[in-house]
């Protein structure tokens, strides 16, 4: 019984002591919530007499400034090259194919032959001729002498005279035939095809050999409707061949005036660089240039923004020694290479915000990187 009073008695004084721990754990953590609470408010005081502003943390920004400089635009288009020296020499008398005389490549000059197409048959009727047309000259000749001293008829006369005459005009025609049984380059340049083979028949029109003069080449476009008033003869053109890899400025050659009714576009020819290997029918890519500001005021197309109809970016104001970022709304004009002129809105010398402009406001307080 005594050890059950002395446990209980041993209890209480533990419970006892225990509460009071609580209580003055309690009472050091009210003095420490206090303690914040004072300092909270002197911190906050301190706030409002800061011209009623909070201090903000400032935004790393890259600037740059603005200067004015050339810009050109350009008008990107895909051109094809031609010559007016492009022809092709078909076969005027069908027959078999006896001789060629050039390869695919070679340097022809005008009036060379270039193949030769079966001709016995009108060399031997040439032939004929020339012994028919010897005996007939002979016998108009003596009818005509005779004709003068009034011996014979007229009519002996007349028959000798249309005989021999009827003979030069069909050795004229042959002689004609002959010349067309050659095929004969009727400009300087380059064999381009050849459509005949040795030994097999040549159909007229359809065979032939092409030759291509390379000194008089011109790349050809067609440009949308649309800027038929901003293309004029003697504009500079970037012109780029991608099979040569060839680069080269050149200049407008001629504009066309008239609007192709079913593509809506004009037509527009460039005189083609020298460069080795440049041949007919291969591809260009060209850039017309269109529009030239020598002044200009240019920004990255990447930091102008849009709202609606409107464009802004930000620039990077100076005050009081603080850089901040300001809104400002600009009208833009034409963009080319990822650079877009700015019309109005900003002036030379301003500051444009160049990197970090995601992440600024209107009055962002800046921090500018060096």
């Amino acid at each position: 019984m005594l050890k059950r009073i002395l446990y209980v008695g041993v209890a209480m004084v533990m419970f006892s002591c225990g509460s009071s721990d609580t209580r003055s754990q309690l009472s050091e953590l009210k003095k420490e919530r206090d303690n914040l609470d004072s300092k909270i408010k002197k911190l906050e005081l301190q706030l409002k007499k800061s011209n009623g502003k909070s201090v903000e943390q400032s935004i790393t920004v890259n600037v740059s400034k603005l200067t004015s400089q050339e810009f050109k635009h350009y008008i990107k288009v895909q051109g094809v090259i031609e010559s007016d020296n492009n022809i092709f020499i078909p076969v005027q008398t069908p027959g078999i194919v006896t001789k060629i005389y050039v390869d695919e490549g070679d340097k022809v000059r005008k009036g060379q032959v270039l193949a030769q197409i079966d001709a016995d048959l009108i060399k031997r009727s040439i032939e004929e001729i020339k012994v028919s047309l010897k005996l007939a000259k002979t016998v108009y000749e003596r009818q005509s002498r005779l004709w003068e001293k009034k011996i014979g008829s007229e009519v002996q006369y007349l028959n000798s005279k249309t005989q021999k005459e009827s003979l030069e005009l069909k050795l004229a025609g042959l002689k004609k035939r002959l010349e067309m049984s050659k095929i004969i380059a009727p400009i300087a340049g380059t064999v381009d095809d050849i459509r005949l083979k040795e030994g097999e028949m040549a159909g007229a029109g359809a065979s032939g050999i092409r030759v291509v003069s390379v000194s008089d080449l011109k790349i050809k476009s067609e440009l949308s409707e649309q800027y038929i008033n901003d293309i004029s003869k003697a504009d500079k053109v970037n012109v780029y061949i991608p099979s040569l890899n060839s680069k080269t400025e050149e200049s407008v050659e001629s504009v066309g005036k008239v609007i192709d009714p079913v593509n809506r576009t004009f037509q527009l020819e460039i005189k083609a660089p020298k460069v080795d290997g440049i041949k007919p029918n291969m591809n260009a890519v060209l850039g017309v240039n269109d529009y030239t500001n020598p002044e200009a005021l240019m920004v990255s197309l990447d930091i102008i923004q849009r709202t609606g109809d409107a464009f802004f970016l930000f620039t990077a104001k100076e005050k009081n020694g603080k850089w901040y970022a300001s809104k400002t709304n600009v009208k833009v004009g034409k963009y080319y290479n990822n650079m877009i002129e700015v019309l109005d809105g900003l002036s030379e010398g301003d500051f444009i915000i160049s990197f970090g402009y995601q992440h600024v406001s209107d009055g962002s307080l800046l921090s500018i990187r060096k």
